[in-house]
């Protein structure tokens, strides 16, 4: 076949001829399957597009009763285009360009699309009527798991198999001065008036290309739309995101943008926090509800437009129009031009309607209002409007509704100042007056963003003072009026239709549930899921609304609307998670530590040296002579105030009232519910000065954890918190000979141990750096001092160390070796020797929790704990077989039951042997007990138990000295 037989053929049944505004690649071909069958297309096509001009009219069945189903509104929001992709379900077909080879299959149909048995349903329809899933399967209960099984297979979605390679997607953040949601005329005209303002501007649309109507409209429009999209192209204050939609707005503008189908990602979730935020979606096409109007080839007018002009198909043969307004007459134009056979044009504003359209797989006639019965293929509506206020409402805004246009609008008096609207969302008129709207409210959102520019300006703390600040517009733009036009009230015909083509819920069912005396809008919406599919109301809400106001007796004012919440449009969980921003931390050493030959360890968000290349060595090290390590990941608040120990005592488990300048606490912090939440020491510095350690991976939550508590509990208490964990790059001298080696570089410093003893801390200066903080601590159980160091400084602090300690030893040790040697001591670390059921008594921390403290965070669960007594208890346990070293989380066995695990294991380098914690139940730690333990490959070992958590000097005298 040649390329010219292919793009012959690729045409298909109901191609058209070339259109002015199509925006398919005629010069090409591509090729994909539709339920097994091969299918031809052009690129720019949609699924839909090509499968209508292959001559394609149903796509899908319906949810409830599987009627057949095809194109409405030949767009995003198309209820009857919902497919299976490949390997990817619920693919919006309408709105999804078509790709080489692409497996395209309908959804929940058996044994296919054509002969659907699940269509039986449809005869049991008067079973089905609305909330019969409240009313059938209750009884019996035993039954239950039998009614999940069937109802599970009438799911309406497609598959995925778990086999699926995980695809990819993405985050950004993005602060624009203005965000533009809608890319029609008036998004257009706002978002080039706000950057010629000077303003940055973020313009997002939800189709393909900008444009909006201009798309499917005539040569002017064509005309209009070439203009704007090449001085948007030609301003470079303008980015554009098409194929992305708005999903929500938050307070102060935090916005919500879902950009579809990047290269190599399938969504990537734009937070953006603007501050100037323009709504311009224009308008949603309404059906009509009527007997039959979910039939294939009953469509809206602007869905006929759409195949016409964007992808030259011919929707239909035979036609009658249903038109009550000029986007109806414009369809008549399209379709006589298009060669199809126009038979009626009822134009509703002369008060004639549709009754009912007839047909199995599709519509073969259509009866009128006055008796009339048309035999056509295709029906065509226009009937009305409604205004996608979502993001305005989530703003603030309430709809009100205007009897005069048919239809809900905007209230802008309740909307903040930095949100407008903007476009047929606020009323109608010609492009000009629209084009004119848009521009003024561009202008007007700039001129905000630019007060609000400036107001920041002014407020940041490292400005420099007298720096000019950017001039705003003192008088306000002047916006003119936009009026809704004129239109008849049309919703419902004589006769019962769908309402709600998602979820199969009709005209009827709505009037069934008003009768049941669900007569709010919102308890029917409930009720009958209308507006609850994956459309979530946008084509169904104020046909509900208009429905149910004629079933209760009151007007649709009266009635008012269901709520608008985010998302405004489906949102995939990949978006959301998206790729996670973790920071990369190293401290100011991290470049020595390389060179080196450091192992790295990834250690939340840090990178840490896990070891030099023998961290038994290294443990060695310590103990016998001096070594240093990088400690700056610990966590470090700096906390000021006269209620200082007030906060301590409510966040810790001991007191601290008496605490002494220049003196340091160990404490440790438990949750409300008496779990073990962090730990740490915490030194006095000052009267009023405090310098708080955490673990290095609580040091946000912890940060947290006590703004929390300031914030919400005590308000009245004068403390300032400021983080500090980055400020200060850490160092740990550890070993026999550590305070010689400090010695040598610290300067206005007396560490004798007279005058420095362990738990103290001290100010001064090391290697010609002032301010560093020294405490003299010993996690490692050998003596050590931790050294604080401005962080600038950190690596000139490291290599003197180093330089200063040769001739003692010095060498540096790692994470792995920190770990052995706080083992040997036996202390214990949050999240590692606890979890998420250990309490304070558990962890053995039974005397550091003062329960005669007025209050502490934890204290009611505490007191019970230790009034029941019989908690699991951390204890110290070396294997009988020094040689053993049981894996970690091994679990701790008797009578065949599990009572206990090993929580912290290694071989210990200064005993030549392995050693444990672990967690064991009450009645099994006394010390000399002799428990089994589990290993991984099966076998039992057995532990004994230690008289106290430490293996290597239990008395502590290493540390003392």
């Amino acid at each position: 076949m040649t390329q010219e037989q292919i793009a012959l053929a690729g045409t298909g049944a109901m191609r058209l001829g070339r259109q002015e505004g199509e925006v398919i690649d005629r010069r090409r071909t591509i090729t994909f399957r539709w339920n097994g069958k091969q299918q031809l297309a052009h690129p720019g096509d949609t699924i839909a597009s090509a499968l209508a001009a292959a001559g394609e009219r149903v796509f899908s069945r319906s949810f409830k009763y599987h009627r057949p189903r095809g194109i409405l509104t030949a767009d995003h929001l198309d209820p009857g285009c919902q497919l299976q992709v490949g390997d990817e379900p619920n693919v919006r077909a309408a709105h999804r360009l078509v790709e080489a080879d692409m497996d395209v299959r309908s959804q929940n149909t058996w044994p296919s699309l054509r002969f659907d048995v699940k269509a039986a349903n449809g005869l049991v329809g008067r079973f089905l009527s609305a909330g019969f899933y409240y009313k059938t399967f209750i009884k019996p209960e035993r039954l239950w798991p039998v009614y999940e099984k069937v109802l599970r297979q009438f799911v309406h979605a497609g598959s995925i198999s778990p086999d699926t390679a995980h695809d990819y997607y993405d985050k950004r953040y993005a602060h624009p001065d203005v965000l533009v949601a809608g890319g029609g005329p008036a998004g257009m005209s706002a978002a080039l008036a706000a950057a010629r303002a000077g303003a940055t501007v973020l313009l997002v649309d939800e189709q393909g290309a900008l444009g909006g109507r201009l798309r499917w409209g005539g040569p002017a429009e064509l005309h209009e739309l070439h203009r704007l999209t090449a001085e948007i192209a030609a301003e470079p204050g303008i980015e554009v995101l098409t194929d992305s939609v708005v999903g929500g707005r938050f307070d102060d503008n935090w916005v919500a943008v879902v950009q579809r189908n990047l290269p190599n990602v399938v969504e990537r979730l734009v937070k953006v926090r603007a501050k100037s935020f323009v709504v311009a979606p224009g308008l949603i096409e309404r059906p009509y509800v009527f007997e039959g109007n979910d039939l294939p080839g009953v469509m809206l007018s602007t869905a006929a437009r759409r195949l016409i002009n964007l992808y030259a198909v011919k929707p239909g043969e035979r036609a009658v129009v249903l038109t009550a307004n000029p986007e109806g007459d414009g369809a008549v134009a399209d379709l006589q031009r298009a060669g199809v056979d126009v038979a009626a044009v009822v134009d509703a504003r002369h008060g004639t309607t549709v009754t009912r359209a007839r047909g199995r797989s599709g519509v073969q006639s259509v009866e009128l209002s006055d008796g009339r019965r048309i035999d056509a293929d295709l029906l065509v509506t226009a009937v009305g409007w409604t205004a996608p206020t979502s993001l305005l409402n989530m703003s603030g805004d309430k709809p009100v509704y205007d009897p005069r246009s048919a239809r809900f609008r905007p209230d802008p008096a309740r909307l903040p100042d930095t949100v407008l609207a903007t476009g047929r969302i606020v009323g109608d008129g010609s492009f000009s007056e629209i084009a004119a709207h848009g521009a003024a409210i561009g202008r007007e959102a700039a001129r905000r963003a630019a007060g609000i520019r400036a107001r920041w300006q002014t407020q940041v703390p490292t400005r420099t003072p007298g720096e000019p600040v950017a001039e705003v517009p003192a008088k306000p733009v002047e916006i003119p009026d936009l009026t809704p036009a004129a239109h008849p009230e049309l919703f419902r015909g004589h006769t019962h239709g769908f309402v709600d083509f998602s979820e199969d819920v009709s005209s009827k069912d709505l009037f069934t549930a008003v009768a049941e005396g669900y007569d709010s809008v919102e308890l029917v919406k409930r009720y009958t899921t209308v507006t609850m599919g994956p459309g979530q109301g946008k084509l169904e809400t104020v046909n509900a609304v208009a429905v149910v106001a004629e079933a209760t007796g009151r007007t649709i004012a009266e009635t008012g609307t269901t709520t608008w919440r985010p998302m405004y449009a489906p949102v995939t969980l990949g978006a959301l998670a998206g790729r996670i921003f973790e920071p990369v931390r190293h401290s100011p050493m991290q470049a020595w530590h390389e060179r080196q030959g450091a192992v790295p360890l990834v250690a939340g968000q840090w990178i840490r040296p896990e070891h030099y290349g023998d961290p038994a060595a290294e443990v060695r090290t310590v103990r016998n002579a001096v070594g240093i390590i990088d400690v700056t990941p610990i966590g470090k608040l700096d906390l000021r105030g006269p209620d200082v120990p007030e906060l301590l005592n409510l966040l810790y488990v001991n007191k601290w009232n008496n605490l002494g300048v220049g003196r340091v606490r160990y404490g440790v912090m438990c949750a409300e519910d008496g779990v073990v939440l962090d730990d740490g020491v915490t030194g006095r510095l000052g009267e009023q000065h405090y310098l708080m350690s955490t673990t290095s991976s609580g040091a946000g939550t912890v940060w947290e954890w006590v703004e929390n508590w300031l914030q919400t509990e005590h308000p009245d208490w004068q403390v300032h918190v400021t983080p500090v964990t980055t400020a200060y790059a850490s160092i740990n001298v550890a070993g026999p000979r550590s305070r010689e080696l400090v010695g040598r570089l610290a300067e206005g410093v007396d560490l004798s141990p007279e005058a420095f003893g362990y738990m103290n801390v001290r100010t001064g200066t090391v290697a010609g750096v002032p301010d560093c903080v020294l405490w003299r601590i010993g996690f490692t159980g050998e003596l050590s001092y931790e050294i604080h160091v401005p962080a600038a400084f950190g690596l000139h602090v490291w290599e003197a160390l180093m330089s200063a300690g040769a001739d003692l030893g010095v060498a540096p040790f790692g994470i792995e070796a920190q770990r052995i040697l706080r083992l040997e001591k036996g202390h214990f670390i949050v999240g590692q020797d606890t979890d998420g059921l250990t309490q304070a008594y558990t962890a053995g921390l039974g005397s550091l929790v003062k329960l005669d403290k007025q209050d502490f965070i934890g204290k009611p669960e505490l007191t019970w704990q230790a009034e029941r007594g019989g908690y699991p208890l951390l204890v110290g346990l070396q294997p009988i077989d020094g040689r053993i070293v049981p894996a970690e989380a091994s679990q701790i066995i008797a009578g065949g039951r599990i009572v206990g695990r090993i929580t912290s294991s290694r071989m210990s380098p200064t005993l030549g042997r392995s050693i444990c914690l672990g967690q064991v139940e009450a009645g099994l730690a006394k010390p000399g007990a002799v428990v089994t333990v589990r290993l991984i490959d099966g076998r039992n070992i057995p532990a004994a138990v230690t008289p106290q958590l430490a293996h290597v000097d239990p008395e502590g005298e290493r540390q003392r000295v």
